[in-house]
């Protein structure tokens, strides 16, 4: 009989709180800065494919953090369940989603914020 009989796995509990958000596994993948396929084998908790466990429990925390899924539940439940050797991914056909770069003005701005604030700072150790 296994540890884990009657209570719900790691990947049922992540997928329920995903679905609750009303998130895709494409959103997620997104923000977690993850391919949809580990996002996927989290969900199917085939934890083998997230690397070692150490690695597996990170992946986990940060996924219950984006959905809202108590952490610790997740956490303890993967800990209940065996640790499986880690696998690796074949290559997968998934373009790398372009970042967008700060754009000049903020960093124009970023600049007088800080010669005013050197200039204010310089003023006041005078009086």
């Amino acid at each position: 009989m296994s540890a884990r009989a009657g209570l719900a796995s790691p990947g049922a509990l992540l997928r329920t709180a995903r679905e609750a958000c009303g998130l895709s596994i494409e959103e997620v993948a997104d923000r977690l800065r993850l391919n949809e396929a580990l996002v996927l084998a989290m969900e199917e908790d085939r934890f083998g494919l997230l690397g070692a466990p150490v690695f597996a429990r990170g992946h986990l925390r940060n996924y219950a953090a984006l959905v809202g899924a108590a952490e610790k539940e997740i956490v303890a439940a993967f800990d209940i369940g065996d640790v499986p050797e880690p696998t690796f991914l074949p290559a997968l056909d998934r373009a790398p989603v372009a970042r967008r770069r700060a754009h000049p003005a903020w960093i124009a701005a970023a600049v007088v914020v800080a010669a005013l604030a050197a200039a204010a700072a310089w003023w006041l150790s005078r009086s």
